[in-house]
């Protein structure tokens, strides 16, 4: 069941039952509200389970998605479905090569007249715009706290004041709050430790910093900082943050000093 976006739900509803879905759509918005879930919800009801033979799915996580892939997508797409259409969902679209994106535009040019595809995505604005162009665009909207709220505290069992924290920080985001939940109690942690930093002389943050940057967990306690810091009115500091996940991306960098960099600006 996809959480909030009831329009969303209501629209599709309506167009099953009309038989009156169009052959591509692209799914976006933010990370974590649904829009994966719910292109597979609306598959398995045109397919009738996610394992059919009328079901196709591209997911590779971060990896770019190859002309192969797409040559493979377009074989099974022509086949004759065995039920009532041929479903393919594509996340990351984004991810999508040069190659494979025109070999993609060629398919969504001549559609196959049994065949839906979802192409889901939360950087929308990387794809080719002549294959958005030949996309039904449908965007996802962050939920609402409520939502969330609510989610947590009946399917999660999380308590109410717990909750309360975690959606403030979800940034509307049910995946964002899922992962907080499991990783709570580090996550005010480290928010103390930045509060902490924030307070402290110049010299005691670098004597902090010399610990911190030499533990195992480094990159994600800066992950944490980065997830808190878009719920603060100063983005000067998300900006930091960003730019110090950036740094630590790249192994050539000293994590040390790319801290203490970031100690001295914020």
């Amino acid at each position: 069941m996809l959480l909030g976006n009831k329009e969303i739900q209501n629209y599709f509803k309506t167009l099953i039952e009309n038989n009156n879905l169009s052959h591509a759509y692209l799914f976006y918005g933010p990370e974590g509200v649904g829009k994966k879930s719910f292109a597979r919800s609306v598959s398995e009801k045109l397919t009738g389970s996610l394992s059919n033979q009328d079901l196709k799915i591209i997911d590779k996580e971060g990896d770019e998605i190859s002309i192969v892939d797409i040559r493979e997508l377009k074989n099974f797409i022509h086949l004759t479905p065995f039920g009532k259409c041929k479903t393919v969902i594509i996340n990351n679209a984004h991810n999508l090569g040069r190659d494979a994106s025109n070999a993609l535009l060629k398919i969504l040019e001549e559609p196959p007249g049994e065949s839906v595809l979802f192409l889901i995505s939360h950087l929308p604005k990387i794809l080719l715009p002549t294959v958005l162009s030949r996309c039904q665009m449908v965007r996802f909207q962050p939920l609402k706290g409520k939502e969330i709220i609510d989610y947590l505290t009946g399917e999660n069992k999380v308590k109410n004041e717990t909750a309360v924290t975690i959606a403030k920080f979800a940034n509307g985001s049910l995946g964002q709050a899922l992962e907080l939940v499991q990783n709570f109690d580090n996550f005010k942690k480290n928010i103390t430790l930045l509060n902490k930093l924030a307070k402290a002389e110049f010299s005691e943050r670098f004597e902090i910093a010399k610990k911190i940057s030499a533990e195992d967990d480094f990159k994600k306690v800066v992950a944490d900082w980065f997830f808190y810091s878009a719920s603060l009115p100063d983005k000067k500091i998300a900006s930091l943050l960003l730019n110090l996940s950036n740094m630590l991306s790249h192994s050539q960098f000293n994590r040390k000093l790319a801290l203490e960099n970031f100690l001295i600006k914020f």
